[in-house]
């Protein structure tokens, strides 16, 4: 509108100018006609510039609108996943090497109910030794098949109430309600979800926790004859506590201290919850010691219970500008009878694998004796998923782009380190297990 006012102004000079100077009046005439021919443009402008702001304005209602019948529940849902490709390649001693290449995918939703309460719920893909049945220390599925379909199954469902900032009430299938060591020493696979009750406490640098796991629901046995012994309903549970703290040393660092004590249930004289595998724990052939399932007696069972103490110490700072940590891990089963009932593990890591050309390395060492520890829970990578072995990791991590990771981790182990392999005719101890582990990551 000004440049209107303006180009008016102008021509009403020129054509003053043209009176008094007649000797111009053909620059004047050239001069007023394109004075002209400017408010025209300036005119269509103006019109067209009306109608856009009629058209944003129509677009803004409908906007809204669209956002008043969708409600405002849809900002409850944040929607999250991740897909990882893997080459892995295993080698044990006296067994032929493998290579294979797997996949995992992981997606799910966390919902704000209101603001205590949440939930959320993920599926994951995973290999099914039975129907129904998945693997539940492993998300990984093996491209093989013929290109057949893969499995998704519930990875996570779990209801978290929490009515203030200290105290938190989780029920369900949920993540672990233990703090572990950020590396991991290979005590819990980090792909199982426990499923159960837990509450947390979290005040300052004091956290704390209490946990009640099923591992397996048994209906009541069927003895053949009345002078056999009925062992009535006897679910297979953990229950356990945790208790640390978080001490502040310095500016940049922080030293983590924490002790649990895990006790599990009906595990001695019982037989194993999943794919009636042991994963290296001491078991007990003699039938007569074992308890009935269903109207039989189970042929093999646990030799030994699990009241399993852990305690381990971490300690953060920071190193030519990256992240560093050191940890200590100790476990103890008070119930082995064997003295084999010892595990431990140490490491570091240097860096950070996460914004764009940041990265990570580590190194491992653990060392899981035949029952130290509940073998359905520990790491399945690591010593073939069993007990009964220890050696070191190298980990290494490199973020190239956002969202994006590259992983390498190689698995330089021992197995049947307590008790011997029978390779044929022959007793094996320390038998050298290796796997090479190369990973691409995408997070959304």
């Amino acid at each position: 509108m000004n440049t209107r006012i303006t180009a008016t102004a102008l021509a009403s000079i020129l054509a003053l100018a043209g009176s008094i100077a007649p000797a111009f009046a053909d620059e004047t005439s050239e001069l007023k006609a394109a004075v002209q021919a400017l408010q025209k443009r300036l005119d269509q402008l103006e019109s067209k510039a009306k109608e856009a702001e009629d058209t944003d304005d129509r677009q803004t209602d409908q906007i809204a609108k669209v956002r008043a019948n969708v409600g405002s529940w849809v900002g409850n849902f944040t929607w999250k996943g991740d897909f990882r490709y893997r080459n892995e390649t295993i080698d044990q001693q006296y067994v032929a090497s493998r290579n294979r290449d797997r996949i995992r995918v992981r997606t799910g939703f966390v919902a704000k109910v209101n603001d205590t309460v949440k939930t959320e719920v993920q599926l994951s893909t995973s290999e099914a030794a039975a129907v129904g049945a998945a693997d539940p220390r492993s998300s990984n599925q093996t491209l093989t098949g013929e290109n057949t379909r893969k499995g998704l199954y519930v990875d996570l469902a779990y209801v978290e109430w929490q009515p203030s900032a200290d105290w938190k009430f989780t029920g369900g299938k949920m993540k672990y309600p233990w703090v572990r060591p950020a590396a991991n020493g290979y005590f819990f696979d980090n792909d199982v979800n426990p499923e159960g009750l837990a509450v947390n406490f979290n005040h300052g640098g004091l956290f704390a926790s209490t946990f009640y796991n099923i591992l397996e629901e048994r209906g009541p046995n069927s003895p053949t004859s009345l002078t056999s012994t009925k062992i009535g309903n006897a679910e297979t549970t953990m229950a356990g506590a945790q208790v640390g703290y978080k001490f502040n040393v310095g500016s940049e660092s922080k030293l983590t201290l924490a002790t649990s004590y895990f006790s599990l249930n009906s595990v001695k004289g019982w037989n194993s919850v999943y794919n009636a595998g042991y994963n290296g724990n001491t078991t007990d052939p003699v039938a007569t010691n074992c308890h009935f399932l269903g109207s039989a007696r189970v042929s093999n069972c646990y030799a030994y219970g699990y009241q399993v103490w852990e305690a381990f110490g971490e300690f953060t700072t920071t190193l030519a500008n990256r992240p560093v940590a050191l940890y200590v891990d100790y476990a103890h089963n008070s119930e082995a009878k064997n003295g084999l009932d010892t595990a431990y593990s140490l490491g570091a890591t240097y860096g950070k694998a996460s914004d764009p050309g940041t990265w990570e390395v580590g190194y491992i060492w653990t060392q899981i004796q035949k029952d130290a520890l509940y073998a359905q829970y520990i790491d399945s990578d690591f010593g073939a998923g069993n007990s009964d072995s220890e050696g070191g990791v190298v980990k290494a991590a490199y973020a190239p782009a956002k969202n994006w990771t590259v992983n390498g981790t190689y698995f330089l182990n021992k197995t049947n380190i307590d008790k011997a392999a029978t390779i044929g005719s022959s007793s094996v101890f320390n038998r050298d297990y290796k796997r090479l582990q190369l990973d691409l990551n995408f997070k959304f």
